[in-house]
């Protein structure tokens, strides 16, 4: 009988831990996707930033690929890009220099608000694949035996480039805090404004900010937006267009990268949490200008 009685009790035992065990590895139902169509941005079930919306957030650390940007540069002078290979993605970042003209580079003393441009290959003539942006222009060419061309942002002719040393992290967004997105906004009002002859106010309200990387898609939207609308006020004609049209850049927090123009009003959608997907990209902000103005 003790026998009998202590076999029942280990049968009781070993049973609930089963029951424990099998609970535990019952994942929980994921929430639904976020409501709204999405005017820009489109969901990519394969995408670990998009695959986000509306689930709850993860440390940024499992948000991001496990790929690492490569270190290029230019065989002509001192330049250089990082370009990271995602598979069906890819990105690149032109790095600032001391001297760099580019109005994204004049935001921080050290140049470190370059934009991170989305890319999308293509397969071009003898085997060579082609990275474009939103606006299907040609960023980065790699050929078939390994070499790579170079589309520098304001120039028309490609520039040969090769692999230099230099591990470097994954192309994403670091932490920023809220005040610096206030001043990017500073900054980016007087930078407009004196481009386009006419007041254009960058105004955001209380940034939304994410438990990892703060405030950073905010202040990355702030930078991307100027640098679109400097695009499209480059000559005299585009500079009384766009001071015509517009008078307030409002970034407003969303699920999804949106640009809707509203009155005299252009409003920045972005979603804190999405890394650079959390913003409309320079070229879509061009194209979208460009088709409403």
């Amino acid at each position: 009988m003790i026998m009998c009685s202590g076999l029942r009790i280990w049968t009781s035992i070993a049973t609930g831990v089963g029951l424990l065990v099998a609970a535990a590895v019952v994942a929980p139902k994921p929430a639904g996707a976020a409501d709204g169509a999405i005017f820009i941005t489109q969901v990519d079930d394969h995408d670990p930033f998009t695959a986000l919306v509306g689930k709850k957030r993860k440390r940024y650390k499992d948000r991001t690929r496990r790929s690492t940007a490569q270190h290029y540069a230019l065989a002509t002078d001192d330049r250089a890009f990082l370009f990271e290979d995602m598979g069906a993605q890819a990105r690149i970042s032109f790095l600032c220099t001391a001297s760099d003209p580019r109005l994204e580079c004049s935001f921080e003393p050290r140049g470190t608000a370059a934009e991170i441009h989305a890319l999308t290959p293509t397969r071009g003539p003898r085997g060579d694949v082609i990275f474009k942006n939103a606006r299907g222009e040609a960023l980065l060419r790699i050929a078939s035996y390994g070499g790579a061309t170079v589309y520098w942002p304001g120039e028309s002719e490609g520039k040969a480039a090769s692999k230099s040393y230099g591990e470097e992290k994954s192309l994403h967004l670091s932490y920023i805090d809220p005040q610096t997105a206030h001043r990017r906004a500073r900054t980016a009002t007087a930078a407009i404004s004196a481009i386009t002859g006419a007041p254009i106010i960058f105004e955001i309200d209380d940034p939304a900010t994410d438990e990892v990387i703060g405030a950073a898609v905010l202040a990355d939207a702030i930078v991307v937006a100027a640098k679109g609308i400097a695009a499209v006020s480059g000559d005299p004609t585009g500079a009384q267009v766009v001071s015509g049209r517009i008078e307030v850049v409002h970034f407003v927090p969303d699920g999804t990268a949106q640009l809707i123009l509203n009155q005299k009003v252009l409003e920045v959608r972005y979603n804190p949490s999405l890394d650079v997907q959390g913003r409309p990209s320079s070229a879509e902000i061009v194209l979208f200008l460009e088709e409403s103005l």
